[in-house]
């Protein structure tokens, strides 16, 4: 059926509004911070860490190196924020550090933190694509890398799935 002055009308396919349901239902379901690697979890409680310093105006250097026992990591992590607050479009939203779920600037995070780790660049581009603007990928990716780099050794450390096996007593 057409009107005068505009297209065709289409009725979905059945499979279509499925798979759109599918796409809304799983965008309003945030992901939750259990399942990230120590390295993305660090990158994310860093940054929920230095925004409520931040809001009480203090420095949250000295707190991330009492948590790291490493002043350089701090250091790194306090300039990855910066660098972060710096080049996003839009403020930056955190949960507080007591909630499991992530913001989508949170879970965007996250995959910067495993592009960077992985030394993923092009990767690491396309999570920002169209968002962060083209001219700031650079000086982000370096900071991400510096402050991922910098964790210490027990945040990259794999944990074994015990998956299929018995309960160690």
């Amino acid at each position: 059926m057409q009107t005068p002055d505009r297209t065709p009308r289409t009725i979905p396919s059945p499979d279509a509004i499925a798979t759109a349901q599918a796409t809304i239902a799983a965008l309003s379901r945030p992901a939750d911070i259990r399942a990230l690697s120590l390295v993305s979890l660090e990158m994310v409680m860093a940054m929920r860490v230095c925004a409520i310093f931040r809001h009480a105006g203090r420095d949250p250097v000295p707190d991330l190196a009492r948590r790291y026992r490493n002043v350089e990591t701090a250091g790194a992590i306090d300039g990855f924020v910066r660098t972060v607050l710096r080049c996003w479009p839009e403020r930056f939203t955190v949960n507080r550090p007591c909630c499991r779920a992530l913001t989508p600037d949170e879970a965007t995070l996250v995959a910067l933190s495993r592009a960077a780790r992985s030394g993923d660049r092009d990767g690491f581009s396309a999570a920002v694509d169209g968002f962060v603007r083209a001219d700031r990928h650079d000086g982000l990716y370096n900071a991400t890398v510096h402050a991922v780099a910098l964790l210490p050794a027990w945040a990259h450390a794999t944990v074994p799935s015990r998956r299929g096996k018995a309960p160690q007593p």
